[in-house]
């Protein structure tokens, strides 16, 4: 439940960053769209993950960490897609700023409670 409200405030602070310093709505609903995008393959990331026992073998500890990447990384390819086909729709940007501003801090934040 943290990595939802983290991910919803950090998209909510970068949408009205990029507001101010680009004044375009476009880049703004980018930002909006793909950090909230983000923050669900976070969630659905950490959940897979914590499906794994902690006294599970390294194969299985493998597998759930390669889902998680397997999901950011097709979140990758989707701001890839969209950028290309729709540019104006939706800027380069603000996709990356949306995408990569809200998925590291989460990522940061997986890492210090999975201790």
């Amino acid at each position: 439940m943290k990595v939802l409200l983290v991910g919803k405030a950090l998209t909510l602070v970068l949408a009205l960053v990029t507001f101010v310093m680009y004044l375009s709505p476009a880049v703004s609903w980018t930002v909006l769209a793909f950090g909230l995008l983000a923050t669900t393959i976070q969630y659905v990331a950490s959940k897979q993950a914590a499906k794994v026992p902690k006294d599970a073998k390294f194969a299985e500890f493998a597998k759930g960490w390669a889902a998680g990447m397997g999901l950011r990384t097709l979140g990758v390819v989707v701001l890839a897609v969209v950028c290309t086909v729709w540019p104006d729709t939706f800027p380069a940007i603000g996709a990356a700023i949306g995408y990569l501003g809200v998925l590291l801090p989460l990522l940061f934040l997986e890492t210090r409670t999975a201790r």
